[in-house]
């Protein structure tokens, strides 16, 4: 009887130590089954620093970009559904985004219309990673063409994870 006493003790003690550091976040179970469950509050405003890599085309839209490295800040604001960045082509403070949050991606989305480099420019995206940090960004070009423009990483100002 003592040896049952011994394993039940033991399972009882380690169920609880699972318990705790599941409650802690030093460990994450996925309890109810999701296939993805929802790790990010998605509320407030999220403000990132970027470091990016930008490639600026020429006149004719090929390569080789002109291609230049600079701090990038963005901020992505659930309570409205919008985000702005500091970018190419940027959706501004004053011209924000329509914000998409699905699990780890943040998108921002604003359609365009406007002709540059012989070419136009039906909309606008970025994206965030909030599991890797990758922040993107690209134009979508009429005849259904993609321009990618940058491409970096990102961290929050507050040195929070996302």
């Amino acid at each position: 009887m003592s040896k049952i006493v011994a394993i039940v003790t033991g399972i009882v003690i380690t169920m609880v130590l699972i318990a705790v550091a599941h409650f802690t976040g030093l460990i994450s179970l996925n309890l109810g089954g999701n296939a993805n469950p929802s790790k990010y509050k998605n509320k407030g405003v999220l403000e990132v620093i970027c470091d990016v890599e930008i490639s600026r085309p020429g006149e004719k839209l090929t390569p080789p970009f002109e291609t230049s490295r600079t701090p990038l800040p963005a901020l992505f604001d659930f309570e409205e559904s919008t985000g702005a960045y500091a970018g190419e082509y940027t959706i501004s403070m004053n011209r924000k985004g329509t914000l998409k949050a699905q699990g780890d991606l943040l998108e921002l989305y604003r359609p365009a219309m406007f002709k540059r480099h012989g070419v136009v420019i039906i909309g606008e995206h970025v994206t965030l990673d909030r599991r890797t940090g990758a922040f993107k960004q690209w134009l979508d070009l009429d005849g259904g063409k993609r321009l990618d423009l940058i491409n970096g990483t990102c961290k929050r100002t507050d040195n929070a994870p996302f």
